[in-house]
């Protein structure tokens, strides 16, 4: 039977350090996979600082106040540097995945993690996915509505599926200037983003 957990009535541990994601593009189409990037997530349990590597846009900085709801991706562009101001989506917008809970556990990173099944109207069938049940799925905000921290989870992409796998955990002080926006950065919101991008493509 599916069922869309609480996150928000749960109790988790506050964390505080460091988390490094394998990340892993698979291709449905002719089963293969191939090594992407790694994606690592600071957090002192307020603020978030994510840096990863796309393929279009190369390295991505991302800031988010969890409890101001708003976040900056920093993103270098044509010489120039830019903040893009964003808020986060709504935590009373409903889940667009279902869960369902399974037996087993597993170690990921050192870390017993639980299993559950999730579906999605974009996913051609079921996945499973592996989440730490006492800490807060807070920190990725990957996998709205699954019951703990994703290790184990996948994300639909137009090039495929984005395979996230937990490497390393780290328990640590975290130093708050890691949180900050460099001077250099140009603050934009999105639209004013976009103006800026279709400005310079006339």
């Amino acid at each position: 039977m599916a069922a869309v957990f609480n996150s928000q009535s749960q109790t988790y541990e506050p964390f505080t350090g460091k988390l490094v994601y394998r990340i892993e593009l698979y291709n449905p189409m002719d089963e293969t996979t191939t090594f992407q990037s790694r994606s690592t997530v600071y957090t002192n349990d307020t603020l978030v600082r994510v840096e990863s590597e796309t393929v279009q846009l190369g390295s991505q900085l991302l800031i988010r106040h969890l409890v101001l709801q708003k976040y900056y991706l920093l993103l270098e562009l044509n010489n120039r540097k830019f903040a893009i101001q964003q808020h986060m989506p709504s935590d009373t917008v409903p889940s667009r995945y279902t869960f369902r809970k399974k037996w087993g556990h597993k170690r990921i990173a050192g870390q017993k993690a639980k299993r559950v099944i999730v579906s999605a109207e974009t996913f051609d069938h079921p996945r499973e996915m592996w989440y730490l049940k006492k800490t807060s799925p807070k920190y990725t905000d990957a996998i709205p509505g699954i019951p703990g921290l994703p290790v184990d989870y996948w994300v639909q992409t137009e090039d495929g599926y984005l395979h996230y796998i937990l490497e390393s955990l780290e328990r640590s002080p975290v130093n708050k200037d890691l949180f900050g926006i460099p001077s250099d950065f140009q603050r934009v919101s999105f639209e004013e983003f976009m103006e800026q991008m279709m400005q310079e493509q006339n």
